[in-house]
């Protein structure tokens, strides 16, 4: 019990949201409660992101070139030779004011260590940001601690993509090219409807039909077979390592069932569905397993 709560720890930690996700949706429930538990007092008292995330969007909504200049580290500025042309791309592609840049998933973190003493933390995370009722995604490294180089303290490198952008097949393999600094990402983008569900963006088809969680979970009371299930509700709305559905919204907010299958007997089968909104990271709660419907 202890290894699988550390190793949930581990993945909420990474700062990997599409790994985290798809992994930890697959732990016993006690274990993610356990581990999001952990990761939360963790954040809470080792470090906080939050506030130079507030103060960075508070100085782009301000319009104030220096002082979001001001906010990287004296050694990316001094490396940077593009990052005054970056803030005002930022300025043109980001109207302001921020409606919301609120984390929503555990921080990540890179610890150098001397003797048991923190020498050097690089925390970082990727969030939505919203304004004008648009969807931006941002990604936020911020250098707390270094004290063999104090010169790299303060931002390291924040990119922040259109949801389009975000959405590409290329876009991951691309922003590992990326340099510190700051980088405005709109192209290449993903073709056709994109949609927010959870905290993440994903390429979206719309279809004219209506999905309610009853008719979904009455379904598999009777059948799990995937194929069966996709005759009876037609193709996904999107489509990564799950399949997403959109359901009837509940209070006038987004709802999307989340479906993961696997193998069983020769046959792809319903494994479980997770509950989402269009906002948070984490799930709203699981509508149907396989294991607790067949213990």
């Amino acid at each position: 019990m202890k290894r699988l709560i550390w190793v949930a720890l581990l993945l909420l930690l990474s700062g990997c949201a599409g790994l985290a996700e798809t992994a930890l949706d697959a732990l016993p429930e006690d274990v993610r409660d356990a581990a999001f538990q952990a990761a939360g007092v963790w954040n809470n008292t080792r470090w906080s992101l939050q506030d130079p995330i507030d103060a960075f969007f508070a100085a782009v909504d301000a319009r104030d070139p220096e002082a979001v200049r001001a906010m990287f580290s004296p050694n990316v500025q001094a490396r940077d030779d593009d990052l005054d042309e970056s803030i005002q791309a930022l300025f043109d592609i980001y109207p302001g004011p921020t409606e919301d840049c609120e984390m929503l998933s555990p921080v990540g973190a890179s610890k150098h260590l001397e003797y048991g003493r923190q020498t050097m933390v690089n925390v970082h995370n990727s969030f939505p940001v919203v304004c004008g009722g648009v969807n931006y995604y941002c990604s936020f490294s911020y250098v707390t601690t270094d004290e063999e180089a104090p010169e790299n303290v303060g931002l390291k490198r924040v990119v922040l993509a259109t949801e389009a952008a975000k959405c590409h097949p290329d876009y991951y393999q691309n922003s590992l090219e990326l340099e510190d600094g700051l980088s405005i990402i709109t192209t290449p983008a993903a073709e056709g409807e994109t949609r927010r569900i959870g905290d993440q963006p994903r390429r979206f088809t719309s279809y004219d039909r209506t999905i309610t969680q009853e008719e979904l979970l009455s379904f598999l009371a009777g059948e799990t077979r995937w194929d069966a299930f996709l005759n009876r509700f037609g193709p996904p709305n999107a489509e990564e390592i799950a399949r997403y559905y959109e359901l009837v919204p509940e209070d006038g907010e987004p709802r999307y069932a989340i479906l993961y299958t696997k193998e069983r007997d020769g046959a792809e089968h319903v494994e479980s569905v997770i509950l989402k909104d269009g906002r948070n990271y984490y799930a709203l709660g699981v509508l149907w397993s396989w294991e607790n419907t067949n213990e």
